[in-house]
Order: C-alpha cells, then sequence, then structure tokens
C-alpha cells in the first residue's frame, strides 16, 4: 500500500502546470508539471471566453474559438489520466491526518481527503467512459457525482480555513489585551447600541486583515479554496456564473497553487 501511493504520488504531480518545468527533475519538478496542465486548461477557458464575447461571428473567431476549445477538452482528459490512481494518495493522507492531535483539523482534513478520494474515483470513471473503455457509461450523472465530491472537499476546506483564522484571532486578540493595560486602553465615547457595534467591527476587521497578512500560507489557502469553489458551483447548477468567471478562477488557483510549488513556505501545514 504504501509503495502504491509513492508511486500514484509521482505519477499524480503532472496534473497541474504545463511549461519548461517539464524537465525538472524529482518530485517538485513533477508538481509543477501536474499544476502546469490545470493553468493551461482554464487559461484555454478564459481565451475563449473572452473571444466569444469580443468576437463578431467572423470565420477566423470562429476557428480560433473551435481550436481553444478542442485544446482545453484534450488538457482535461489528459488531466483525468493523470490523475488515475489518486485516489490512493487522498486515502493515505486522510490515514496520516487521523493521528493529528487537534480534533478540528483532525475531523476537517480526514474528512476532506476522503471526499478527494471519491472526486478522483469517479474522475477515473469519467476518463474511462470519454476514452470508449466504458462506452455505456451515464457520463452526466457521473460528472455531477464526481463534482458534488469536489464540493464537499472544498466546504470542508474552507471550514478548515475558518478555524485556522478564527484561533489566529483569539491568539491575537489575547495578545493586544496583555499589552495594554486597563488604564492605557483607549476609552471611546460610543454613542448607542449601532455605534459601539460598528467600531467593535472595525477593530475586527482590522484585526482580521493583521492576521492574514502576518500569515501568507492561510492567505493563500483561502483564496485558492475560494477560487476553485466557483467551479463546481457552476457545474452543478447552484450558481450561475459566466465562462470567463469560471476560467478566470481556475486560472487564479492553478496559478496560487504553483506559488505553493515553487515557494514550499507558502503551502498551509497541518
Amino acid at each position: 500500500m504504501e509503495a502504491w501511493v509513492r508511486f500514484s504520488a509521482q505519477s499524480q504531480a503532472r496534473e497541474r502546470l504545463l511549461r519548461c518545468s517539464l524537465s525538472s527533475p524529482g518530485p517538485a519538478g513533477s508538481r509543477r508539471e501536474r499544476g502546469s496542465w490545470r493553468a493551461a486548461q482554464y487559461a484555454c477557458a478564459l481565451a475563449g471566453a473572452a473571444l466569444s464575447r469580443a468576437g463578431n461571428g467572423s470565420g477566423g473567431s470562429s476557428g480560433t474559438l473551435s481550436r481553444l476549445q478542442h485544446l482545453e477538452a484534450h488538457l482535461s482528459l489528459g488531466r483525468k489520466l493523470l490523475r488515475l490512481g489518486g485516489s490512493a494518495e487522498a486515502l493515505g493522507g486522510a490515514q496520516r491526518s487521523l493521528h493529528l492531535p487537534d480534533p478540528v483539523l483532525r475531523f476537517c482534513l480526514t474528512l476532506s481527503h476522503l471526499n478527494r478520494a471519491l472526486f478522483l474515483a469517479c474522475d477515473n470513471v469519467l476518463w474511462a467512459g470519454k476514452t470508449g473503455i466504458l462506452p455505456g457509461l451515464a457520463m452526466d450523472k457521473w460528472s455531477q457525482r464526481s463534482f458534488r465530491y469536489y464540493l464537499f472537499a472544498l466546504v470542508v476546506n474552507l471550514s478548515r480555513d475558518a478555524y485556522e483564522i478564527r484561533v489566529l484571532l483569539e491568539r491575537a486578540e489575547a495578545a493586544r489585551k496583555r499589552g495594554k493595560s486597563p488604564e492605557n486602553r483607549p476609552q471611546v465615547q460610543a454613542d448607542g447600541r449601532i455605534q459601539r457595534l460598528r467600531l467593535h467591527l472595525q477593530a475586527q476587521l482590522q484585526l482580521l486583515l493583521q492576521v492574514l497578512r502576518d500569515n501568507p500560507p492561510l492567505l493563500l489557502d483561502l483564496l485558492r479554496n475560494a477560487c476553485d469553489l466557483v467551479i463546481p458551483l457552476e457545474k452543478l447548477g447552484l450558481c450561475r456564473s459566466s465562462p470567463g468567471i469560471v476560467g478566470f478562477c481556475g486560472l487564479t488557483s492553478s496559478v496560487l497553487s504553483i506559488l505553493t510549488i515553487l515557494h514550499p513556505w507558502l503551502k498551509l501545514k497541518p
């Protein structure tokens, strides 16, 4: 099992970014390669949406748009191929997260890995259907099932981010109170409940911005999960948006993922 998890992690690492790093040796190079495929796919989606919006129906524009759509479809199919066996890696991650001391992180990360394993399993079935291995496959049903598990995983990831922010806010608030004696704290004359609430919310917002500014890995993880959330919401019909927004969010998420690969200290640790 351990050998298969290590093998699938290496092969799955080709799924995210298509660029000159294809020749980079070692796991980091293969992870950059994986990120490039995803970035290239959503870049095609964004370019196609922009061309479709700006085009006037000319033959040249239609031909370019058709080529972009075909390239996007091929990149999507290629990513599905490179994700074969990824469920084993996700299950290995779930097994490791069971040993985390924090119960909230243990619950969130384990549930996220399990949903990702189910998402990847459905994605593997979709690949088999699109390549003709399973000719009678109900593609729409499996696609909806796949995006449903993907959505669950992202919701859990965002819940983990919210928990991390809450813990850091509590620590920052406690440190601020310790640094100020009661007589030195500014006395604000607030007339009425609404005024006091406004001042409290303003102080909390400033504290939140400070926490995010002082913790780039948490900020990047929050932005990446929020951008990714648009994709399954759109595919499941829960939130209507344009193909351009989906392409932009997917490309932004991919670039943020690439940053965590190029600079490992930006990756949020458990």
